[in-house]
């Protein structure tokens, strides 16, 4: 009895294995512990302390793909978009649709960021396009066909793992830009963004966050904190948000899998993220779903100078 009971044990811990290394589990349990345990500078998210207080609530006026998501500090609100039918659409702090915004002259959008007052920067996926846009506070429609545009080459026949997200770095005025996989990479635009026609523009790659240095499987979004100059970086096939420092070390993840981070369900396709004025965290999920997590000590998440994080 004793035999049988034995191998049982051990079948089970080798199907528990099995599951958690298939499902990159492994590698996210611990690297949760691992950075969770470190000691946190003193302006970081720390993300091991946020936990989910809005979960996976549907928007029911979006039925098409939910992708993107950027703060507007200046409204206060949310801006998102849908790259299948072409539509920016504002939210509340709460989820709730408060606008959408018909945009033509783009094929496949897939990265957002808000700039200031009215500027936004949308990414065209395929294509690797950027363009500079301004939505007015009236706006239902827009043609962004004449809008100020750039094409950021990757040496790569078009794909459809081309760029997928965007965050304005304010203080550094700069834009960060990431690859999904394929490799993964993170790019850093400057001289574009509120720039002349005649203006030198860079394109290149951030060098502290090479793949190598990255244990997700691939990109989804990612948000810049002007103040302390953190990443966040969100991975929808590995369920995670991980916090990077400014030279690219990782300092803190959030778990975006069942049962972590206050989620009784894990998010299931996570493909928008941004921070808003007191560092709660927000993500949409395909089809039309939204998150917000919050610190469970707000006081000892705020910077001394509050971020101004997209």
């Amino acid at each position: 009895m004793k035999r049988y009971l034995l191998a049982a044990i051990t079948l089970l811990m080798v199907a528990g294995y099995t599951f958690l290394h298939s499902n990159n589990l492994d590698v996210l349990l611990w690297q949760s512990w691992k950075l969770n345990r470190q000691p946190m500078p003193e302006q970081a998210f720390d993300l091991g302390r946020y936990k989910v207080d809005i979960e996976a609530l549907p928007i029911p006026e979006l039925e098409d793909d939910l992708s993107a998501l950027t703060y507007n500090s200046d409204s206060d609100t949310l801006f998102g978009l849908l790259n299948g039918t072409p539509l920016i659409v504002e939210l509340s702090l709460d989820g709730k649709l408060l606008r959408s915004i018909l945009i033509k002259g783009v094929e496949d959008m897939e990265g957002l960021t808000h700039v200031s007052g009215d500027r936004y920067v949308v990414a065209e996926e395929r294509r690797r396009r950027l363009l500079e846009i301004e939505i007015p506070d009236d706006a239902v429609e827009l043609d962004v066909t004449d809008a100020p545009s750039l094409t950021v080459a990757l040496d790569e026949e078009p794909d459809n793992k081309g760029l997928e997200g965007l965050s304005w770095d304010a203080q550094r005025e700069r834009l960060m830009v990431v690859k999904e996989r394929d490799p993964m990479r993170v790019f850093v635009v400057t001289g574009f963004v509120g720039q002349p026609e005649d203006a030198s523009i860079s394109i290149h790659l951030e060098p502290s966050l090479q793949p190598d240095n990255l244990f997700m499987s691939d990109l989804s979004s990612l948000s810049a904190d002007s103040l302390t100059g953190q990443l966040l970086l969100l991975s929808d096939e590995s369920h995670m948000v991980v916090e990077y420092s400014a030279d690219g070390q990782p300092l803190s993840l959030l778990g975006l899998w069942r049962g972590m981070s206050g989620l009784s369900r894990t998010v299931p396709q996570a493909e928008g993220l941004t921070v808003d004025s007191q560092r709660r965290i927000y993500i949409v999920s395909e089809p039309n779903l939204f998150y917000r997590f919050a610190p469970v000590n707000p006081s000892a998440a705020q910077p001394a100078t509050p971020a101004r994080s997209r």
